[in-house]
């Protein structure tokens, strides 16, 4: 059997030139490649970041990242990148039929469409604004429209959580017996080095801004306002995140996090979230 990381080197599909393929462990891989954003520098709230950024280098590097998961005798897919050539060898090597395809938010649905077409008795899931911004893919569930009383499959392994309060309309996903959280435009993890490393790598410029949009980033921090619009729902909708045991967190931009996931995530959250408060002891018991 070829290596995973291997599939993208012997592929002549264009496509696959910058694409990075690793084995997380055994079940699970992610498929990484650069990507551009002309528009993370302005939530930081300050204009003259976002101004060098375009001016500059016209794009910010992010890196882009979908991750599929073996579950049962099926695939689960976190949809974001183009469907290849060798990203089609991967989900070969890795065994199942694809059942699922989960759009990561309401942002991060440029390549449903043909991904559904590849495979189209898998159960297409992401958010209700792509009722009407996606009307040609089939639907089997819309979180915001009805979809988040369904259930897919998948189920206990993984577990969906819709968090509608930040302005993309978030779609988690946590797989439970690994204790990983996938996530899209909630946690940057800048810089993206592993989805340049086959590009190039990256100008030093784009690692100085990259690493303000980490967990420890200030420019990160701050733009945490202007990206979750509804505080009081946003602690609602985090509270089963929080909840759950996980450790491993793999982001859609930039690097993944092996160990500490959940301590970076508070970093950027923890202002939403109040942890339980255990229950006093009773004095007549006493």
């Amino acid at each position: 059997m070829t290596s995973y990381s291997s599939l993208p080197e012997g592929s002549t599909d264009p496509r696959d030139a910058n694409l990075v393929i690793r084995e997380l462990l055994p079940g699970m891989i992610t498929f990484s490649q650069p990507f551009v954003s002309v528009t993370l520098a302005h939530h930081c709230g300050v204009p003259s970041i976002s101004n060098i950024a375009q001016s500059r280098f016209g794009v910010v590097p992010i890196g882009g990242r979908s991750t599929a998961i073996r579950v049962n005798d099926g695939i689960f897919v976190y949809v974001s990148h183009p469907y290849t050539t060798a990203t089609a060898e991967a989900l070969k090597q890795l065994g199942g039929e694809v059942k699922w395809l989960v759009t990561p938010d309401g942002e991060h649905g440029m390549n449903i469409g043909a991904w559904a077409e590849q495979f189209p008795e898998a159960k297409a899931i992401g958010v209700s604004r792509f009722e009407k911004a996606k009307p040609n893919v089939k639907w089997a569930g819309l979180f915001g429209a009805g979809g988040e009383d369904k259930t897919y499959g998948f189920e206990p392994e993984i577990s969906l959580h819709q968090v509608s309060a930040h302005v993309n309309d978030e779609l988690t996903a946590i797989h439970h017996p690994s204790g990983t959280l996938l996530e899209a435009d909630l946690l940057f993890n800048l810089p993206p080095k592993e989805q340049y490393s086959r590009a190039g790598g990256l100008t030093f410029f784009s690692r100085l801004l990259g690493g303000s949009f980490s967990p420890d980033g200030s420019l990160h921090k701050s733009a945490i306002g202007s990206l979750v619009a509804k505080p009081d729902l946003a602690k609602k909708e985090l509270a089963p995140i929080f909840a759950a045991k996980w450790d491993r967190l793999v982001p859609c931009h930039g690097d993944v996090i092996e160990t500490g996931g959940k301590e970076a995530w508070t970093k950027l959250y923890g202002q939403f979230h109040t942890p339980a408060t255990p229950p006093a002891d009773d004095p007549a018991k006493l």
